[in-house]
């Protein structure tokens, strides 16, 4: 839309001339600034939502990780105090430091959670009576399996009585278009101190 503003004669010195200048339409510009925030919002959502639900799915991973590390050390530290003597076989005290692993796990290795896996072992290999004798726990989500060998090497002196904690979890990691299932893992180990306990 145009509209006549002043005589060209007063610009270059005409006669009855008028010059046409646009006129200013906020209405228009509205519009189509609207339309362009709308264009912009199109381009920007999907990284927003992938950076939050990557934010979401990682702080869930990294607090499933707390707990897994949370349930090992204190596996590890209760099993080390506690006498096998206190119960009557070494089996029975690989199921009863397994239960207290999965108690301080807060949920984070219940049966049903996938990946689900807990290895407690009593390590002595110079051990001389059978509640003295390495011997572990596995439990991987079905019935658990005993033998006679330790979690993990560890790298401690053969000689020295320890307890061994390994406890392991799968988690889904998910940004949008992108997903992947990690394996979240902890491991523990401390010295056996229930003196005469073995």
């Amino acid at each position: 839309m145009f509209h006549f503003t002043r005589p060209l004669s007063v610009v270059y010195g005409h006669g009855a001339a008028w010059e046409a200048t646009a006129e200013h339409n906020p209405t228009r510009l509205k519009f189509f600034d609207r339309g362009a925030a709308l264009v912009e919002l199109a381009f920007a959502l999907p990284l927003v939502m992938m950076l939050i639900l990557g934010m979401v799915s990682a702080g869930i991973a990294f607090n499933h990780q707390l707990a897994l590390t949370h349930s090992a050390r204190e596996g590890g530290r209760h099993a080390a105090t506690l006498p096998v003597t206190n119960f009557g076989s070494m089996n029975a005290w690989l199921d009863a430091v397994a239960l207290g692993v999965l108690d301080d796990s807060t949920g984070s290795l219940g049966a049903g959670v996938p990946g689900h896996f807990i290895c407690v072992a009593y390590v002595h290999p110079d051990g001389v009576v059978a509640t003295d004798e390495t011997r572990k726990r596995i439990d991987n989500g079905g019935a658990p399996s005993y033998d006679p060998t330790p979690c993990f090497a560890d790298g401690r002196p053969s000689g020295e009585r320890r307890v061994q904690i390994s406890v392991a979890r799968d988690t889904d990691f998910s940004v949008l278009v992108f997903s992947s299932t990690l394996t979240l893992d902890s491991q523990a180990v401390s010295r056996f101190e229930a003196a005469g306990g073995f």
